[in-house]
């Protein structure tokens, strides 16, 4: 139990537990050295169907461990090692092709907002703390903050939130819409695991896709897109999951897909 982050596979759904609880399970180096080799771990998988990331001791994440960050006194050196973190990290888990979910309980501060942010879905506590903190300790924000906040909200709202650092609960995340559903205390990683199962049993192949998809139709024409959907498209409908659904359609029964 002395992993920083910890990693359980069972029915198609990889729970990865970020786990420094006495530090709010702020990100040090050993954190996030263990933490991109875990999500390379499960991206390569292909028993791994959906993935859940949660925090352990009752929060998600306070952010970059601050006591670390006096390593930063090179401006080189600091590039260097945040844009290792950006791609191993951040980039690996927005761009895996597997539907994942972040579990909010208590705190998610600075970079852990930004590593619940990197997921395609967040499920949080109604009365958890989240913020964009870095303006508060007069840092820009990193993490991929200046990217996943205006994809999903409107430009002002996003600034605010950055210029502010101001904190805000689970429920106000809900209604700005940079969450997707917000439950009691201590029923999140319940919840989350309950979808996780839920979009594992999916035709996964398909899934991937389409998020990749969406990812790069902010940034196409529609006569692009259409092309990528029809490159898309082809490739699933030669799945096993497509063929299942095919046969179940006509047998009037539910198909069981297996992600392939």
């Amino acid at each position: 139990m002395n992993e920083p982050v910890l990693l359980d596979v069972a029915d198609g759904v990889a729970t990865i537990t970020l786990n420094r609880p006495e530090a709010r399970n702020a990100l040090n180096m050993a954190v996030k050295t263990r933490l991109a080799a875990v999500l390379q771990e499960v991206a390569n998988d292909p028993e791994v169907r959906a993935v859940v990331v949660v925090g352990a001791g009752g929060s998600f994440c306070a952010g970059g461990d601050i006591v670390e960050m006096e390593l930063n006194d090179s401006p080189r050196v600091s590039r260097s090692r945040l844009a290792a973190l950006l791609e191993t990290v951040f980039v690996r888990l927005a761009e895996m092709e597997k539907p994942t979910i972040a579990a909010v309980e208590g705190h998610a501060h600075g970079a852990g907002l930004s590593l619940a942010l990197a997921c395609d879905l967040m499920i949080v506590s109604e009365t958890a703390t989240l913020s964009c903190a870095f303006t508060k300790v007069g840092l820009v924000p990193d993490c991929g903050s200046l990217y996943f906040l205006p994809r999903r909200l409107p430009m002002p709202v996003a600034k605010e939130l950055i210029f502010t650092g101001r904190r805000f609960s689970g429920a106000e995340a809900v209604r700005l819409g940079l969450a997707n559903r917000a439950v009691p205390s201590g029923t999140v990683a319940e919840t989350a695991g309950g979808l996780a199962l839920e979009l594992a049993d999916a035709a996964t192949v398909a899934l991937g896709m389409a998020k990749s998809l969406l990812e790069t139709s902010t940034g196409v024409t529609l006569r692009e897109l259409a092309r990528l959907e029809a490159f898309g498209q082809a490739i699933a409908y030669a799945t096993e999951d497509h063929l299942t659904a095919r046969e179940a359609f006509k047998a009037k029964t539910t198909p069981r897909f297996s992600g392939r």
